[in-house]
């Protein structure tokens, strides 16, 4: 727990250091907090570390915008710790010139473990989602496009909940992803499959109109996706899938054999 006494000498230290030393390009922060006594398995524990980026943006105020290098330095030099205090920075200067922030954020997305992406999309994208969605979902479907699979499926994550506060969204949503399915996706295509398995979970007619957009179609593609993200027996399904079990091409019958064997286990007794 930090103390009212220990917040304060935060505080103090913070504003020295921002008139001191942070003009002068000295960029290790951890001078701040390097004297609080308490340590969590040896280290600073992490709600000192966002009572310092908190301050840091307070005392900055409208100046913000003149210290990007040091932002960029304490994420790429400093550590957990500088990793923390970037993400709470941007949680809150994110909201105020998006244009200018979302870069950084973008860029220590493609360096961010699996900890340090989840709590940067949580804290710094979804509040900007769920506030102006249209504008910033492109760049979630960007995430969503990724080489790397960690990426993929925190977008993944990102989109459900911002489904979960905004069902509104969930056809246009979906139907970007649905657009794709006719061009070959290679390792993308797992990511889709996990969307329709969350959409699923979420709203069942929504994933079902996904299901009726292909009563017609032969495509192998499609059908592997739709077929993947079966959890749960549904006839309106089990029809749609029965006449690919006939077809010639193999990939579009091996995907729904598989399925059908899945919605035979699945059917209520």
């Amino acid at each position: 727990m930090l103390t009212i006494d220990w917040k304060e000498r935060l505080k103090k230290d913070t504003a020295e250091y921002l008139e001191k030393k942070l003009p002068k390009t000295d960029y290790d922060f951890e001078i701040i907090f390097i004297a609080y006594p308490e340590r969590v398995n040896g280290k600073i524990p992490p709600q000192v570390i966002v009572h310092v980026a908190n301050t840091i943006v307070q005392k900055l105020g409208k100046n913000h915008d003149k210290y990007i290098p040091f932002y960029k330095y304490i994420w790429d030099k400093k550590g957990e710790n500088g990793r923390m205090a970037f993400t709470a920075i941007m949680a809150k200067l994110t909201r105020k010139k998006p244009a200018l922030y979302l870069p950084l954020v973008q860029s220590a997305v493609n360096t961010a473990n699996s900890a340090q992406l989840a709590s940067l999309l949580e804290k710094v994208m979804l509040p900007l989602l769920r506030k102006e969605p249209r504008r910033h979902l492109p760049y979630v479907y960007d995430l969503a496009a990724s080489g790397r699979e960690l990426i993929r499926k925190q977008a993944v994550n990102l989109l459900t909940k911002l489904l979960k506060k905004d069902p509104e969204l969930g056809e246009e949503v979906l139907q970007h992803f649905v657009n794709q399915w006719l061009q070959p996706l290679g390792e993308l295509a797992g990511t889709h499959v996990a969307l329709l398995k969350a959409a699923a979970k979420l709203d069942e007619g929504l994933y079902l109109n996904v299901w009726r957009q292909h009563l017609h179609s032969r495509d192998p593609q499609s059908a592997e996706i739709l077929c993947a993200s079966i959890l749960k027996y549904h006839p309106e399904i089990e029809a749609i899938v029965e006449p690919w079990t006939k077809s010639g091409n193999a990939r579009l019958k091996k995907a729904a054999l598989a399925a059908q064997r899945v919605l035979q286990k699945k059917k209520p007794a």
